[in-house]
């Protein structure tokens, strides 16, 4: 019974004399969870799919090394690890070095050879890699395709034929310098910007001719149907592999840059829960000022016999409807929000580059300058 009391009460005070202070905590209460959510699902969405594009297009859910001892057969190995259900795809690749040289750049990149099938073999590499120009063709050994920004900072197309410099060799001591004549078959694009400046995709032949290596020196790429799982298969995969081979996982390759990537987002909802603490003080004083405000109904519930801490009930519940509202309101605003943001971030971009039109075709143009870049809130390529 005292605690329907306190509660109608506390409904009773919210209700009759609806405060400034109130409806500032709830709008703070609203806003900071609004915030909250959509932050950290815009950085949810932007590390998943940062990750996904990593582990599909240049890294691997896990990579087996061999030993090169002379037991080992490439071929043996993949049979085993085809045995086991998770592993969705196996992928015997190899990671080189060269030195492109065209008339605007001289500088080294990665080379990543692949089977010419790779298209068919690895689901999750074609469905992110993006081919922006020609088309990815690994048919023939001396083909290659080149990431976009490394080809525009090449000044090289598809069509094109690219010198490239590789050494054979097992050290330095004994490397020799190879020329090479590559033809540009397309440009592809993952979305991170240092693989497509610095890397470029050849055929597994291709690697055989430029690096002097053999079908024994390839290390094996897998996928799982769930990477968050790699290390139960990488238990499966040393209790039945031969002796000797190293296994790493996504977490092992990219470790530094993942954890960076999580701490990130720790700091970001930190920072962001500062918000809610703020509306939380604003709750405090809105309900240190209504206490004051209502001496005289307090005064009249002690005189008609109630107790102390029903009155402080009453404020309590007054302080606990505030918050619920706050947090409806902001929780439903911002998933509405979150659903919608690639519409509201467009919309948005709309109105600028409009308006950036117009500034360039009256002021700027006249004047010989050039337009301004498109403004982009978000990159689609990595959001």
């Amino acid at each position: 019974m005292k605690l329907k009391l306190s509660l109608f009460l506390a409904r009773r005070y919210l209700i009759a004399k609806w405060s400034l202070m109130s409806t500032l905590s709830i709008l703070m209460i609203a806003f900071g969870i609004i915030t909250l959510i959509t932050v950290l699902s815009i950085m949810n969405g932007f590390h998943n799919t940062f990750r996904r594009k990593i582990l599909e297009t240049n890294s691997f859910h896990l990579i087996v090394q061999p030993n090169y001892d002379s037991h080992y057969t490439i071929d043996n190995s993949i049979s085993i690890l085809s045995n086991n259900k998770e592993i969705i795809s196996i992928v015997p690749y190899y990671d080189g070095e060269g030195i492109i040289k065209t008339d605007y750049v001289t500088r080294g990149f990665v080379i990543k050879a692949l089977p010419q099938n790779i298209l068919d073999l690895d689901m999750g590499f074609n469905r992110e890699i993006d081919i922006t120009r020609g088309t990815f063709d690994l048919s023939d050994d001396d083909t290659i395709i080149i990431g976009e920004e490394l080809a525009r900072e090449a000044g090289v197309l598809p069509g094109d034929y690219v010198s490239i410099v590789t050494f054979e060799g097992k050290d330095l001591a004994s490397a020799r310098s190879k020329f090479n004549l590559f033809y540009v078959s397309g440009t592809f694009k993952t979305g991170y910007w240092e693989y497509d400046k610095n890397m470029a995709y050849v055929s597994l032949e291709a690697a055989y001719r430029i690096f002097n290596i053999e079908r024994s020196e390839l290390t094996l790429g897998l996928k799982i149907d769930n990477f968050y799982k790699a290390d139960r298969v990488v238990d499966w995969a040393h209790s039945n592999l031969r002796i000797g081979h190293y296994i790493y996982t996504w977490m092992d390759l990219n470790r530094p840059l993942f954890e960076a990537l999580q701490n990130e987002k720790v700091g970001i909802g930190f920072v962001v829960m500062l918000i809610i603490v703020s509306g939380a003080f604003n709750i405090i004083g809105s309900l240190i000022m209504t206490v004051m405000d209502k001496k005289r109904e307090i005064g009249i519930l002690r005189a008609i016999g109630a107790e102390p801490h029903l009155i402080t009930q009453v404020f309590v519940f007054d302080g606990l409807y505030i918050g619920f509202i706050g947090t409806v309101i902001g929780v439903f605003t911002g998933f509405l929000l979150t659903l919608n943001i690639e519409s509201i971030f467009n919309f948005f971009e709309f109105i600028v580059n409009g308006i950036r039109e117009l500034v360039y075709l009256f002021y700027l143009m006249p004047l010989g300058r050039l337009p301004f870049h498109e403004f982009e809130i978000l990159s689609d390529s990595i959001y």
